[in-house]
Formats: C-alpha cells, structure tokens, sequence
C-alpha cells in the first residue's frame, strides 16, 4: 500500500474503512500534541505536526467525497463546519452566561445552533456511514474492489494456450 498517496494526494477514491483509520489516527496524534507530549518543548515541530495532520485530513476528505461521487472541493466547507462550531457555540455559551440579549436574537442563536447541529450530524452520517458509489465513477475505480480479474479472451490475446483456460472434470452439459 502506497501511503504516501494515501495521506498527502488528493486524487483518487476513500473507502469507509481506510478513512475512518485515518481519522482515529489523527485524533490519537492529536490528543498526544495537546496532552502533556514532549513536542510542546518544540514549537516549531508541533506547527509541522498539526500542518501536516490538517493536509491529511483535508486529503482523506476529499478522497471519501469523491468515493461518494462529489467534488473535492466540499472538503473545504467539510473542514470549515468543525472550527465554525466551536467558534460559535463559545459565542453562544458566552452571551448565554453574561450578557442580556433580546428573544428574538436569542431564538435566532437557537435556531442556528440547530442548523449547525443538523449539518454536522449529516457530515457524519455522509462520510462514517454512508457506502460509496458502486463500481468505477469519475474519480476512480471502486476502492473496494481489487484490481479486475483478466478474463479468458484477455489470456488468450496474450499467447495462453486454450487448454490451460480450461477447467479440469468433465464437461458442461447444457
């Protein structure tokens, strides 16, 4: 397995599996750079660390978006989503805990915590959950799939000899 390309290339096809691997990967490096890690000694080394881990993650994405037969591109809003929550949930913690503001801009926050929230979980549902397209799509071949089988009229363009193809046992009645 090339992993090289699978990591930092954006072209190509993701299955579930492999991306949720990435993924689970990722946030391991991840809490091992915020907990107590000797890379905070370095932080040069520990901006590397989360550069590359964002190009990873933006790669995996777009890989798993093409698997679904979507553009690469909705990785950016995909990896926009997460930082934008936090962002705004602490905004909404934030003026829930000390500032007086009127109902209808707080039933307004209301309402786009739950569009955030809605938007998230399909994110999940799309990428976790949801199987790609079946068979080869604009973006590659089904990574599910191994690399095709020749078949009998393939061989035989080659110089395989016909007895060679054919199945040892006696022979097929129709």
């Amino acid at each position: 397995m090339d992993y090289a390309r699978l990591l930092f290339s954006f072209d190509g096809r993701l299955n579930r599996a492999r991306y949720l691997a990435v993924q689970l990967a990722l946030l391991t490096v991840w809490l091992a750079l915020w907990l107590k890690s000797p890379f905070q000694q370095w932080p040069l080394l520990q901006a590397a660390a989360v550069v590359a881990m964002l190009w990873i993650n933006a790669a995996t994405t777009a890989k798993r978006l093409h698997d679904r037969d979507r553009r690469g591109w909705w990785a950016v809003a995909v990896l926009l989503v997460n930082p934008l929550s936090y962002v705004y949930y602490g905004l909404f913690l934030g003026l829930y805990f000390g500032v007086d503001v009127p109902v209808v801009q707080e039933m307004l926050l209301v309402m786009c915590a739950l569009a955030l929230s809605v938007l998230q979980t399909w994110i999940i549902i799309e990428l976790f959950f949801v199987i790609g397209t079946d068979g080869s799509n604009r973006f590659g071949p089904d990574p599910t799939r191994g690399p095709p089988k020749p078949s009998a009229v393939s061989q035989a363009q080659f110089g395989v000899p016909d007895f060679l193809l054919q199945r040892a046992g006696p022979a097929a009645r129709s």
